[in-house]
């Protein structure tokens, strides 16, 4: 959601892995003669509708890259390997405790026309607030708009991801007429016309069929090393819901890249159209229960569930071997964050797949809750090839015992979003979800809003009502202490509570893995997935992250 590196739904992507070779490093670097550069069409696919356009209140991955990547910016970026921020919209930031001065670049136009400005920042950022994704903006306590070019932010604590958070937060123009702070009420059409600065322009939109975007000739990128304008004319995102209709139209030659192929089927794509690129990923597949309806209140019923996963299996016949399991929220792309050796230490005490003690715990959590077994239950994800078979995994091992009796509900990704912000939707269920979450660049992307308190839908993301004091205390912590080697043991604490409570059962990080066709881009082998699947179109264009995809020259 948002825009940068932040957090939200992976519903028709979600970085699913499997074989192929490393990506690359993302075009080329050396200095371009932008006459000497073909421009083209770039075609690809979306495995969902756009959930909404208006980039403020976007709470998924597929309407993110679809929408907010193409036309719209924040202040700062992170570099695709999430080793540091650079400027987009701002040109240089200073922190003095809990004071955060920007100074923005000059000369930057939205699609309006208009010049930005800091009063159009102070906006963006008060229109954010309140909305579901208020948690990007919540430490901000005051905005002050020194002048045009400099605006000033403050906080009541140091707060050390607010680099990740503004990165989420997309500035729009403060004088467009139906656009106000009240997002949820305004009229303007987004879906007719975009009103960011990125370097491509809303040009078309069809319901249930594609978005198409055209290069914005007055986009702000003045560097000797890239075009100034984006070389692709045209990036259309044709809506194709089905996983294999993807898989057959690059493989007709249709599509330029696809981000979902099925991670076991790969081998369909020797000496086929596509070339497959693979990297690193920061988001992750999870099941989530709802905690306050029984027998989802006793934990011994949570951890009898999660035991009857077969994590390692799903692993290897799902996803060829190319993931990691997890305990916890937090990613391998997260990196000093993350420590393997700690991680299994967790999945072994916690959650590894045990299913003896599995159907004890559960036989147990029943009687103590009065219900007679069999409990009747429903696995609900979204229509996706890859997710549908792990569902199916665990639905198959839930039913084979005589104590449950579980069954596969498989939803469009746009009828199942509404069902998980609604309070009275899968909080009050009985069933549980199976989806993914796109992570971040900073590790309270991954825990924030799906388990404070403070988050409870519609206000945020934590659709299962669960509340717990410890873990709010260390989500604050972690948001207030300066220092990855500071940072860490924090996040390892909340690592082992959610192993322990099991709000929701985190189960591996993926590759994030595309197909290519090389007879679309300049160098197929070169193309660079990004780790959030936000972002995943950034590498046709962000010159300023130095990520440039040409067309065939």
């Amino acid at each position: 959601m948002g825009a940068g590196a932040a957090v939200g739904l992976a519903g028709c992507t979600g970085g699913d892995g499997g074989d192929g070779g490393d990506g690359g490093d993302g075009g080329d670097t050396a200095p371009v003669d932008p006459s000497d550069v073909e421009t083209g069409e770039f075609v690809a696919s979306a495995g969902a509708n756009p959930g909404t356009f208006d980039p403020t209140i976007i709470t998924d991955a597929t309407s993110n890259s679809t929408i907010g990547a193409f036309s719209y910016e924040s202040l700062v970026a992170p570099l695709f390997d999430l080793s540091e921020f650079r400027g987009e919209l701002a040109t240089d930031w200073t922190v003095d405790g809990t004071t955060y001065t920007f100074t923005l670049r000059e000369g930057v136009t939205f699609h309006t026309g208009d010049e930005m400005t800091a009063e159009d920042v102070e906006f963006s950022i008060n229109r954010m607030s309140g909305t579901t994704n208020n948690a990007d903006v919540a430490w901000i306590s005051d905005v002050n708009v020194v002048d045009d070019y400099t605006i000033e932010l403050t906080s009541e604590q140091e707060y050390a991801p607010y680099l990740t958070n503004l990165s989420a937060v997309p500035i729009l123009p403060s004088n467009v007429d139906g656009i106000s702070t009240e997002p949820e009420t305004d009229e303007f059409a987004f879906t007719e016309e975009s009103v960011g600065t990125g370097p491509f322009v809303l040009d078309t939109f069809q319901p249930e069929d594609r978005v198409v975007f055209t290069a914005y000739e007055d986009y702000w990128y003045d560097g000797d090393d890239y075009t100034t304008t984006a070389p692709w004319d045209q990036v259309t995102i044709r809506v194709i819901t089905e996983q294999v209709t993807q898989e057959e139209a690059m493989a007709n030659g249709e599509l330029g890249m696809i981000d979902n192929p099925a991670p076991f089927e790969l081998q369909q794509w020797d000496g086929q159209t596509g070339t497959v690129v693979a990297d690193s990923a920061v988001g992750f597949d999870f099941i989530t229960y709802p905690v306050q309806v029984s027998p989802y209140t006793n934990n011994k019923f949570r951890r009898g569930l999660t035991k009857l996963i077969p994590r390692a299996d799903i692993i290897e016949a799902v996803f060829g071997g190319r993931a990691t399991g997890l305990a916890g929220p937090i990613s391998p792309g997260l990196g000093a964050y993350f420590d393997e050796e700690r991680e299994q230490e967790l999945i072994d005490e916690y959650v590894a797949e045990e299913p003896e003690a599995a159907e004890t715990l559960i036989e147990e959590a029943l009687e103590e809750e009065g219900i007679e077994p069999p409990f009747e239950m429903a696995l609900i994800t979204n229509v996706n090839r890859t997710r549908e078979r792990w569902m199916e995994v665990i639905q198959q091992r839930f039913d084979d015992i005589d104590a449950l009796s579980a069954e596969l509900d498989v939803r469009a990704f746009d009828d199942l979003v509404p069902f998980l912000l609604d309070p009275e939707g899968a909080a009050q269920s009985s069933d549980v979800v199976g989806i993914g979450w796109t992570g971040g660049s900073d590790p309270n992307g991954h825990i924030e809003q799906l388990l404070a308190s403070d988050q409870h839908v519609p206000d945020g993301f934590n659709w299962n009502l669960y509340e717990n004091s410890e873990i709010d205390s260390l989500i604050q912590e972690g948001q207030t202490t300066i220092g990855a080697e500071n940072r860490q043991p924090i996040y390892d604490d909340i690592q082992e509570l959610v192993a322990d409570e099991l709000p929701l059962a985190n189960m591996w990080t993926s590759q994030q893995i595309d197909v290519v066709n090389a007879e679309s881009v300049n160098d197929a082998n070169n193309w660079q997935p990004h780790p959030n699947s936000s972002n995943r179109y950034d590498t046709l264009y962000s010159p300023h992250l130095d990520q440039v995809t040409y067309p065939p020259q």
